[in-house]
């Protein structure tokens, strides 16, 4: 495979995230820039920057993603289906919710799939990225949250939303993608910091990235020597 091929294909890896709460409009502008530039899977923004980032990326090809019960999760699920309206009404293509946290340590199976299916119903075909946020659940909690959002028909699940006690573990990434058993993928995000922790994730089970660090990453794969780069390869088929 061309280097050039290779590198287009890594950076679809990414979602390209500025979801910080403090983001101003430059930032947003920076973020996009790159993730045009890379051609990322998306550019993922708060909410409040949907219809700005919309008109950045016009034309581009690389989609415009958002958050959904950001960071925490706790909001009713008629709640979260209204948000899910909103945003894509805004402009969004893709959704990053957030699970019931406490739905799922209570036990709550009914209410904490409903959530979910409320906002997949509202979000009209579009992908909807269930966090998980497993800095906060035990091995059980995280076998549990994986198997019910398989059943809901979420397209991924996801580690983390980089804003609680803890990032993405590579452990965590082996145990989700063997409890979701091929029903949906597996998105991995936070904390994650070099090329070659990339490559490990990508092994383990994880076929998205939410970073802010995705040029980094797609500047690093470009260095590497060709014996090295072929450790990508059965990763970067299409």
């Amino acid at each position: 495979m061309k280097i050039e091929d290779a590198r287009a294909r890594l950076a679809k890896l990414f979602d390209h995230s500025i979801v910080r709460p403090n983001a101003i409009r430059e930032d947003v502008l920076h973020f996009a820039e790159t993730a045009v530039r890379l051609k990322t899977a998306t550019l993922t923004v708060q909410p409040h920057y949907i219809r700005f980032a919309a008109e950045l990326l016009k034309s581009s090809g690389v989609l415009l993603g958002t958050v959904v019960g950001f960071p925490h999760g706790n909001e009713t699920s008629c709640m979260k289906g209204y948000q899910a309206k909103a945003v894509l009404d805004l402009g969004a293509e893709e959704i990053d919710m957030v699970m019931n946290i406490p739905a799922l340590k209570n036990g709550e199976e009914k209410l904490f799939i409903g959530d979910i299916e409320g906002v997949i119903k509202a979000a009209r075909g579009v992908k909807v990225k269930v966090i998980t946020e497993n800095c906060y659940l035990t091995q059980e909690e995280k076998r549990r949250a994986c198997r019910w959002i398989a059943r809901t028909g979420a397209h991924f699940v996801k580690t983390s939303t980089a804003y609680g006690d803890g990032g993405a573990i590579l452990d965590d990434v082996r145990l989700m993608y063997q409890a979701v058993e091929g029903r949906c993928q597996v998105k991995a995000a936070g904390g994650i910091r070099t090329l070659e922790e990339i490559l490990e994730y990508l092994k383990a089970g994880a076929r998205r990235f939410g970073s802010t660090r995705t040029d980094q990453f797609v500047r690093a794969f470009q260095e590497l020597p060709e014996d090295k780069r072929e450790a990508f390869s059965e990763f970067l088929k299409v």
